[in-house]
């Protein structure tokens, strides 16, 4: 019978007693190499427990006594392994006795033994195949003990030795298990997305109120730290000194002694105005058109496409463009003042018997739009930026003193939208700035007001005020200064809440005359000379000019001055 193939057929024969106790022996063995095997994990796991302590804690006899256990288990397994062999001898010999025996008595007891075989089997019939399988898993044991564990001694020293040194040996350290990730379920990915979107907005939010908060910080302390850092970051700028030379070629342009009333510009066109007719002339001095006119004391205003030209203290008035005329108009009143807006708007001031004023405002056609009546008589008239609407101002006597008042109109509205307080001074003009705030250029005061027309801030004139300009980022003022052939300029900046001016700038190099804003800056003609300056009071040019020039305009880097018989013109780089 071979081991481990299978069940084998019954001969009726009775198995020899010597070969199922064989068996039984080789599963003794089996089970002695299974213990000892189990004996060593056990070693070897008290190895690495006591290679976690530290080595100020072990104890340096402890290493000599484990010598000796290791010695005496190496002994142990030698005697057994001769036992084993001296066993195996006993176990032949009697197998050989027995089969002898056997073979003597096997005629005879045959057909007994057949049917004792036979009750046998029926009561066990798997017993051989229960042995043999068993024998089967002791061999595979066996052969796994023999080539994969080690001799006990030999793990019992290299425990030892990794004991001082304070490690485990590579080869019996097990492994970590990697971690498996887990895949995260769809729920748990939007999740995610929502708390970062969260801390996404918080942050922006919390970034946002932050900026928020120092904005309005700086922008309610701007009086504080604002003249502080003017001029810090401004550069110097150099002033451009002009030769002054009168051109040649066209110029001067000659008309009758007294017959210019006066000039202006319309985009790069020279307008002259004399007591007969409207010429245009180019950069050069060449006329391009003309329009003649038969007003008593006609008076010019204009923009970059249309020019207005109405009969102060008359009734008629006409618009033109520079090669053409538009319409003309007679109003049944005697004409105060009229303006033409950037829009081609037009405004006309006029007075009856029943009203000291009247405002009537016409569209580029000529219709009428708007129409407002007072009492009192108007000042000034001014057309806000787009020419929708006009800043007006008034002025009557008030218990025996004389009071202005500043009315803001849009011409689709029949009241004023704003209307100011009195104001103790003649309003030569006002205007709303940046700030949407309000200038109001006085005769004796400058005042600021808010957006309900109430008084912010009034600053008194040191002298008589010669002439001034606005615009809605800066204002000026000029005077004469206290000394011989002197002028002070005094500037406003939209953007301040001060009372007293931003910028004084003192000159002595002669007196004012006029003084024109354009283009951000300010042109000042003065008795022997032309000045530049910016909104910041830096003087950008200057020339030398004749004292005759009583007014000019400037366009194209050029001036262009205007004498009692003349038109001159200069170069005038700023």
């Amino acid at each position: 019978m071979s081991i481990g193939k299978g069940k084998e057929k019954n001969t009726g024969r009775k198995p020899k007693k010597g070969f199922i106790q064989s068996i039984k022996d080789d599963i003794r063995i089996v089970k002695r190499s299974n213990e000892r095997a189990k004996r060593a994990r056990q070693r070897e796991r008290i190895d690495r427990e006591l290679s976690e302590i530290p080595e100020e804690m072990l104890i340096d006899d402890i290493v000599p006594d484990e010598e000796i256990a290791a010695e005496e288990l190496a002994g142990e397994q030698e005697v057994i392994a001769e036992e084993t062999t001296e066993q195996d001898e006993v176990y032949e010999y009697k197998d050989t006795a027995e089969d002898e025996q056997y073979d003597e008595t096997e005629e005879t007891e045959e057909v007994e033994e057949d049917e004792s075989y036979a009750e046998d089997t029926e009561d066990e019939p798997y017993e051989d195949e229960a042995d043999e399988e068993l024998y089967d898993e002791a061999d595979e044991d066996e052969f796994y003990d023999e080539e994969t564990e080690k001799d006990e001694a030999e793990i019992a020293r290299e425990s030892i030795r990794h004991i001082r040194t304070g490690g485990i040996p590579d080869s019996y350290r097990r492994p970590r298990p990697k971690r498996r990730r887990r895949k995260p379920s769809a729920k748990a990915i939007r999740e995610a997305r929502k708390r970062e979107k969260k801390k996404k907005r918080y942050k922006s939010v919390a970034l946002a109120g932050i900026v928020a908060f120092f904005a309005v910080g700086a922008y309610f302390s701007r009086s504080y730290w604002v003249p502080k850092l003017e001029g810090i970051l401004d550069r110097p700028k150099q002033t451009i000194v002009n030769d002054g030379k009168v051109k040649e070629g066209n110029f001067p342009l000659y008309f009758g002694e007294g017959s210019v009333s006066s000039i202006s510009s319309s985009g790069s066109c020279l307008l002259c105005l004399d007591k007969n007719q409207l010429r245009i002339y180019n950069e050069d001095g060449e006329e391009t058109s003309s329009f003649s006119h038969n007003y008593a004391d006609p008076v010019l205003r204009a923009t970059d496409k249309r020019m207005l030209i109405y009969d102060k203290g008359g009734s008629s008035l006409m618009v033109v463009g520079r090669t053409n005329q538009m319409f003309s108009k007679a109003v049944k009143n005697r004409i105060i003042m009229a303006d033409i807006a950037p829009n081609n708007n037009v405004a006309v001031v006029t007075d009856d018997e029943r009203y000291a004023g009247i405002l009537t405002v016409y569209d580029g056609n000529g219709r009428e739009i708007f129409k407002w009546s007072s009492g009192s008589q108007l000042l000034s008239l001014t057309f806000d930026e787009d020419g929708g609407g006009c800043y007006v101002t008034t002025f009557a006597g008030m218990d025996g003193t004389l009071c202005s008042v500043m009315r803001y109109f849009r011409f689709d509205e029949k009241e004023p939208r704003v209307t100011s307080d009195p104001l103790p001074v003649l309003a030569l003009q006002a205007m709303e700035n940046d700030n949407g705030e309000f200038w109001v250029v006085g005769d004796t005061a400058f005042m600021r007001l808010d957006r309900k027309g109430r008084v912010l801030s009034r600053y008194d004139y040191m002298g008589k005020l010669d002439d001034f300009a606005l615009d809605r980022s800066c204002a000026a003022l000029i005077f004469k200064g206290i000394e011989r052939r002197s002028s002070r300029l005094e500037l406003f900046d939209s953007d301040s809440d001060r009372d007293e001016p931003d910028k004084i700038v003192n000159k002595q190099d002669g007196t004012p005359v006029r003084m024109k804003m354009t283009n951000g800056k300010m042109v000042i003609l003065k008795d022997r000379q032309v000045d530049c300056y910016d909104f910041e009071g830096n003087l950008l040019a200057t020339a030398e000019c004749s004292s005759d020039y009583t007014d000019f305009v400037y366009f194209g880097d050029n001036v262009y001055f205007k004498d009692y018989r003349e038109v001159n013109k200069i170069s005038f780089t700023t």
